[in-house]
């Protein structure tokens, strides 16, 4: 029997390693093999519940069954389509042979005895449906959060209804749509990277269906197996994006891959936060800043095109970064304390707006520079008997009379302190001599003079 190529073998670890959820503890899951009328299915479960399997023809090969475990085809794996074949001597022994560089390889191998978890599920009608979906499934798995809270934050939101795919972790959200579904209810389903890997990417022919336990998505000969959570919660993350804003960027692209360049490099990058702020100047011109230590620098966006009123908000580097990646290059501001929204033809990607404290302000502008310069003078109140203005030129200056009368005023606050201090010695020796009386009278030596 032929259950699997070399090539199929290393393929099959690696998508079988990007279904699993949080990181992999223990040996891997037993592989199971089956051939049933010339179609040879590889499949295995994943801690996470999730089901991959890999199916071919196999004309005419016997029908046969075996499960092994996981370290066969991780042992077999090879870059070449050299098939491994595997002779059973008993129904816990057989021998799997393949050649590779080093000549022919032999592996014994221990058989485990299947059971009914094993046996995988019909497939339910598989409608087809755009490729882009396995790259939506990927970004909005990259988007969720690694814990649930009050929701369930880590997984993924499939909408039927509306064809659209939703990952967030509570601060940014990517929102994918144009897909049509064969269903039209919500699903819940675990955020995986198996659909960024390699041996999907060029998949054209990717269908969809679904049960009541799984979302089932096929690529090619590849399908994975999706379990479904009918019970957990899921915020309404379309009703966040906001509908109107007042202002718009339309970034160009050459200032979108000159942000994408500069964005790791600028001042700030050691704040938790990251933080740098998008600003649209009242002359509608759009830059983005970041501060550290007295350190302010911008790159502009020259090129791009902006439509509303002034704005700015302090933003996360590493969303606005993943925003351009996704090349979401419509950039739509409102009040700063709402969410910013980067969009394009079928995605909307939302981030939260950091503390307006974080906000860089526009150091670049010159202040305004006054007029007239008023020259600094002591109020004086207009004494009736001092000369008028215009009076001869030997008249008293009120300068003059403003310093003498600070000086008296000086001179009489002295001497006030003076008193003060003379009756506050007044009051301590008065206060000394009524305690001496007293104790006089209580030795009965005295009475009062």
């Amino acid at each position: 029997m032929i259950p699997f190529t070399r090539a199929q073998a290393r393929d099959f670890g690696a998508l079988l390693a990007k279904c699993a959820t949080g990181r992999p503890r223990g040996p891997g899951p037993p592989v199971h093999v089956r051939v049933r009328d010339g179609v040879r299915t590889l499949d295995a479960i994943a801690p996470s519940g999730v089901r991959l399997a890999h199916t071919t023809l196999a004309e005419g090969a016997p029908d046969a069954r075996f499960l092994f475990p996981f370290e066969v085809p991780t042992a077999c794996a090879g870059a070449s389509d050299e098939p491994v074949v595997l002779e059973p001597q008993s129904k816990t022994r057989a021998t799997a042979h393949w050649s590779d560089a080093e000549g022919r390889r032999v592996l014994p191998v221990e058989l485990l005895l299947p059971g009914k978890q094993h046996e995988l599920p019909e497939l339910p009608a598989l409608a087809p449906v755009k490729p882009e979906l396995l790259v939506a499934l990927h970004e909005c798995g990259r988007t969720t959060a690694r814990d649930d809270g009050r929701f369930a934050l880590s997984r993924v939101q499939v909408r039927g209804a509306t064809g659209m795919v939703i990952g967030t972790d509570g601060r940014t959200a990517l929102l994918w749509a144009g897909f049509e579904f064969p269903f039209a209810d919500p699903v819940l389903v675990p955020a995986l990277a198996v659909f960024g890997a390699k041996p999907l990417a060029n998949a054209i022919d990717v269908r969809v269906g679904h049960t009541v336990e799984y979302l089932v998505v096929s690529a090619g000969p590849w399908a994975v197996w999706l379990p479904t959570d009918a019970k957990a919660k899921y915020p309404d993350v379309p009703a966040v994006v906001p509908r109107r804003t007042p202002t718009t960027v339309e970034l160009d692209p050459h200032d979108a891959a000159a942000l994408t360049a500069a964005l790791p490099t600028l001042p700030g990058v050691e704040h938790e936060s990251r933080p740098v702020t998008l600003a649209v100047t009242t002359d509608s011109r759009a830059c983005v800043r970041a501060a550290s230590d007295g350190t302010v620098k911008s790159v502009a966006l020259a090129r791009s095109a902006v439509r509303g009123s002034a704005a700015q908000i302090a933003l996360d580097r590493r969303a606005v970064l993943r925003a351009l990646a996704l090349g979401c290059r419509t950039v739509q501001l409102g009040a700063p304390d709402t969410p910013a929204t980067y969009t394009t033809a079928d995605r909307t990607f939302v981030v939260a707006a950091l503390s307006a404290d974080l906000v860089v302000p526009d150091t670049a502008e010159p202040a305004p520079t006054p007029t007239h310069k008023p020259e600094r003078s002591v109020p004086v109140k207009p004494d009736p008997a001092a000369p008028a203005r215009g009076d001869p030129p030997n008249a008293p200056d009120p300068l003059d009379l403003a310093e003498s009368l600070r000086v008296a005023l000086a001179e009489a606050a002295a001497t006030a302190a003076k008193l003060v201090a003379a009756l506050r010695h007044s009051k301590r020796e008065k206060k000394a001599l009524a305690t001496v009386l007293t104790g006089l009278k209580q030795l009965n030596l005295g009475g009062a003079p």
